[in-house]
């Protein structure tokens, strides 16, 4: 039998390590720059919402890839488990398999000496035979006559002695040949243990690598549960943040520029004439994070550059953002405001504190800030809670 180790078995480990370690950098590369963007000058509430939102969006993401590491990491030492029981297996049927290989050996070694031994008592008896048959040879003829009953009986007597030796001659040579034949036989049963051996020590090399892998890949499950725990920590520490941010938006859109004054202005124009919205008010698809959120306005797409209307007098406040992108506030008193969010320029003239009058040019229709078209964002609040704006055309 043949093996050979695999060797990508830890290069899969190592290109996950690399992974996790870009992660991590990332990760820190952007917690890094919390405190900087934290501490940027004139952030508006709004840029706060979007910037905690898109960190909280970075986290969850953190959080779905160390759960992919968990699963991917689960997969791995479960095939490494597998494996390495299937090994254990192969290494103790290959144990049996050398138990029952040096048993013949050791057979056939005994078979050997035995064979050796009954040589060497064949060699013996021989060579007795030989010095018998030539003292007799020094011996004077006529004693040896002397001492048989006639010349018949002396020729069987040498002829007997030959034909001994001759028996004594045949049996030497097949025990030589039968030893020769055991010798080539153990020769063969040692090179099938060695080969036996060879395969043992890979099937145990094999067994160390995938322990090895094995040892890794739990490791990284630690690693990445870890990681995991440290998000949603972080997660949650964000969401509080989240909360307090919007709290604070709620505050800045529920900020009364106009105060004192109640609004009478009757109601509202529709400030894109001739089109009409796609996206009301209300809990809704994200197009950008695919996640439920409650969009605060109604969406109005038109072609970049249309004229935008006051939906009623006030006073304007305005400023940009990540998410809103340029942007113009208008509070008309009591509490109510709109805001046109998205836009490609504001129109002329209009800045903060300055007082508008239904109907007129705020600014142009863009797609700036957190968009993914040309469109307007046409919101109301009261008092900071998201009103409808249709309550007032």
């Amino acid at each position: 039998m043949c093996y050979s180790g695999n060797t990508t078995l830890l290069l899969r480990q190592g290109e996950m390590d690399l992974v996790w370690k870009k992660r991590c950098a990332a990760l820190v590369l952007a917690l890094a720059l919390v405190p900087a963007m934290g501490a940027a000058a004139a952030e508006t509430p709004a840029e706060e919402l979007e910037r905690l939102r898109k960190e909280q969006q970075q986290i969850e993401q953190s959080i779905e890839d160390a759960q992919d590491d968990i699963e991917q990491a689960g997969q791995q030492k479960e095939l490494y488990t597998q494996k390495k029981n299937n090994i254990g297996a192969q290494i103790e049927a290959m144990k049996l398999q050398i138990d029952t290989q040096q048993a013949q050996i050791e057979q056939t070694q005994a078979q050997i000496a035995q064979t050796v031994t009954q040589l060497d008592a064949s060699r013996q008896r021989f060579e007795d035979r030989m010095v018998s048959i030539y003292e007799m040879s020094r011996q004077s003829s006529l004693s040896v006559l002397l001492g048989l009953d006639s010349f018949s009986e002396m020729l069987r007597f040498s002829e007997n002695l030959q034909s001994i030796a001759v028996s004594d001659t045949q049996i030497m040579e097949n025990l030589r040949a039968q030893e020769q034949t055991l010798e080539q036989q153990a020769a063969q049963e040692q090179q099938q243990m060695d080969q036996l051996n060879a395969s043992q020590e890979e099937l145990k090399r094999l067994e160390a690598e995938y322990a090895q892998a094995l040892q890794q890949a739990d490791s990284q499950m630690t690693q990445a549960q870890a990681e995991k725990e440290s998000y949603e920590k972080a997660s949650a520490e964000k969401e509080k943040e989240i909360e307090e941010a919007e709290r604070r938006y709620a505050e800045w859109a529920a900020q009364d520029d106009n105060p004192g004054v109640d609004f009478t202005g009757g109601t509202f124009v529709w400030p894109l004439p001739g089109y009409t919205q796609n996206s009301p008010m209300g809990w809704r698809t994200d197009p950008i994070t695919g996640q439920q959120s409650f969009h605060r306005g109604t969406d109005i797409p038109a072609p970049k550059g249309t004229r935008i209307y006051a939906a009623a007098g006030g006073v304007v406040s305005t400023h940009a953002d990540s998410s809103y992108g340029t942007c113009v506030k208008i509070s008309h008193g009591g509490g109510l405001v709109t805001i046109y969010a998205h836009m490609s320029a504001r129109a002329d003239g209009i800045g903060d504190g300055v007082v508008v009058e239904q109907g007129q040019l705020i600014g142009y229709v863009g797609s700036t800030g957190r968009s993914t078209g040309n469109h307007l964002h046409f919101e109301a609040n009261l008092n900071g809670t998201p009103v409808s704006v249709f309550d007032y055309l």
